[in-house]
């Protein structure tokens, strides 16, 4: 039997094993804020490296890529493209197309995209900062091809590794390869191990121990994974009775009328800028377990003991202080949360292995995403305590409620209030949508139902 090649290898991994083996051996490679721009798969191969700049002179050239993309020749190629502009694009469907009947794997840029639709319909992958319908015609040019270019702080060399997926993107140079690969593969063993852990019951304070990870190190995976015990996995810690009284008066809302109810009492709630993971169906609602984040010290302390103290149905909600450049929450604390009945988590700040918790469905609500770990660069500073999140205060045991929509935080002490009112605009709203289905123009069902109070203080 063949060994698999190198490709296949790097593809048997994603971006958070990868970012973890870099971190190990003290390389860069893992970037920030270059994501799908559409539901993409991810993506494994050698980068061809294209430089754009802005256009400073009036003379026709070619346009942007086409010569790269014509030059391609092997079946192995990502092109990674650096100096897009925001708001301009540098990628569009006819680049997508060509590429694709050129058998290249995809496009990474530090920069914008258009007609991205035309991308998704040829499936061709595009990672890029995000999407815009202006042209990059006598805006931008290409400047350089298969040279050493920077990408969101990362040199990157032609023909270094490059792989993409739902956290992000990360290079590897390509003189490095053999050993990221062979820790990567150890981290992957390991983790998967730590994951039977947690499924068997074992305590993910005990899991995710420093010493284990110090471990991954080791040639051979020697974590000892327990004998299921459902004793040992059930959660001793359940929702007291006023938990679950105040829960129920908002299982009927979402955070349309749950933000607009605290407009009209004047009470600052909505969660600026976190968002939730995909697309949820359900509206998530608990009391808050709120941990706080801080810089790591030296030796680094405990990045998620606080776990096995959340009780069922509380969502466990972390201020980072909106950092993006590691992560609080992975692929194990999805899985172990999910087991003990944790509703859902809130975060200021961003997640990795996304893919665990879409399908476990598991609710997260965060700042973004991203592959790098948190573990030496953050540590748990407290928990139960005021915290912030999104500009707005949390209180332990406040009323969480979550959907497709954001987050919103509910006062414990006004939640009965909110609640109440929260109700009442729904019904009104209902009602609107109800009158304008029945032939009512929208002004006679919003000056009869009074619309335009709804949210007014008073």
């Amino acid at each position: 039997m063949s060994q698999p090649s190198i490709l296949d290898r790097l593809s048997a991994l994603d971006t958070n094993t990868v970012s973890d083996a870099l971190d190990f051996l003290g390389l860069q490679g893992a970037t920030y804020g270059l994501r799908p721009l559409w539901d993409c798969p991810k993506i494994v191969g050698r980068a061809s490296t294209v430089k754009v700049g802005p256009k400073t002179d009036a003379a026709p050239t070619a346009h942007l890529l086409t010569p790269v993309i014509d030059a391609v020749k092997t079946d192995d190629r990502i092109l990674v493209v650096s100096g897009g502009i925001d708001g301009i694009s540098c990628w569009g469907d006819i680049l997508a197309n060509a590429s694709k009947a050129k058998r290249i794997r995809g496009t990474i840029i530090d920069g914008m995209s258009r007609d991205i639709d035309g991308s998704r319909e040829v499936g061709y992958p595009v990672y890029g900062r995000g999407v815009t319908m202006i042209s990059a015609r006598n805006r931008l040019v290409q400047v350089d091809s298969g040279t050493p270019l920077q990408i969101r702080g990362i040199m990157v060399n032609q023909d270094d590794y490059v792989i993409a997926d739902r956290c992000g993107t990360v290079f590897v140079p390509a003189k490095r390869i053999e050993e990221v690969l062979e820790l990567g593969e150890q981290i992957d063993r390991r983790q998967s191990l730590m994951i039977q852990a947690v499924r068997a019951g074992q305590p993910v304070s005990e899991v995710m121990h420093d010493t284990q990870f110090e471990a991954i190190r080791e040639s051979t995976p020697s974590l000892t994974v327990a004998t299921p015990a459902r004793s040992s996995t059930r959660n001793p810690k359940k929702a007291s009775a006023e938990d679950q009284e105040l829960v129920a008066l908002f299982a009927d809302s979402d955070t349309p009328g749950v933000s607009d109810a605290l407009d009209k009492l004047g009470i600052p709630g909505q969660a600026f800028g976190i968002m939730p993971l995909t697309d949820y169906k359900k509206v998530t609602v608990g009391p808050a377990f709120t941990v706080r984040y801080v810089p790591a010290s030296e030796p680094p302390g405990s990045v998620g003991d606080f776990i096995d103290d959340v009780a069922i149905g509380d969502v466990v909600v972390i201020d980072n202080g909106g950092r993006t450049d590691c992560t609080v929450w992975g692929d194990i604390m999805t899985q172990y949360a999910g087991i003990r009945g944790v509703a859902g988590a809130v975060i200021d700040g961003v997640c990795r292995d996304v893919n665990r918790a879409i399908e476990d469905d598991y609710p997260l609500f965060t700042a973004g995403r991203w592959m790098r770990t948190g573990k030496d660069r953050v540590q748990v500073g407290g928990v139960n305590e005021s915290i912030g999140i999104g500009k707005v205060r949390v209180n332990p045991r406040d009323i969480v409620v979550a959907d497709a929509n954001g987050v919103v935080i509910v006062p414990r002490d006004r939640a009965r209030e909110v609640a109440e009112i929260a109700r009442r605009i729904e019904q009104s709203e209902a009602g609107i949508r109800e009158m304008i289905a029945g032939g009512a123009t929208i002004s006679e069902a919003r000056e009869k139902l009074g619309y335009h109070t709804l949210q007014r203080k008073g």
